[in-house]
């Protein structure tokens, strides 16, 4: 239970190292919209990041994580690809950031435009190297790109 959803609470989506947390309403929805799709819980490895522990961490300079609008999740037992699967399903992800991470983790974020990446080896590349881009969309199964 948690203390800002039904199942997401202030201290997973807070910044490791201050405590202060941003905290865009739309990415709260969206990781609950992805706890209901994938049927188990999403773990949160960083949430919101303040300036300085964002650079800390390496994060890129103006990172979604610093104004609240993003998350580094992973889904207990469930592949890398289809965690990325999962998450373009999610309306408040499908048309906002994903990233893919040999970590075995995603980044998901809300901004205002699509992107899709994947990090391999600490760097960015296509995100083509680590999953596949779903061929079919859910919900009246359309095509990739069809309305």
């Amino acid at each position: 239970m948690g203390d800002l959803s039904a199942h997401f609470s202030r201290q997973e989506l807070a910044c490791r190292c201050c405590g202060q947390l941003k905290l865009d309403s739309r990415l709260l929805d969206g990781l609950e919209a992805l706890r209901a799709l994938a049927g188990v819980p999403v773990i949160v490895h960083a949430g919101y990041r303040c300036e300085r522990h964002n650079a800390e961490v390496g994060g890129v300079p103006h990172s979604e994580h610093t104004r609240g609008l993003a998350a580094d999740i992973h889904l207990p037992g469930v592949t890398l690809q289809q965690m990325y699967e999962l998450a373009v399903e999610v309306r408040q992800f499908e048309g906002g950031g994903i990233g893919v991470y040999d970590g075995g983790f995603l980044h998901v974020d809300v901004r205002d435009r699509r992107a899709r990446w994947a990090r391999v080896s600490g760097k960015y590349v296509g995100i083509g190297e680590l999953v596949r881009e779903p061929e079919l969309v859910t919900e009246g199964v359309r095509e990739e790109g069809l309305p």
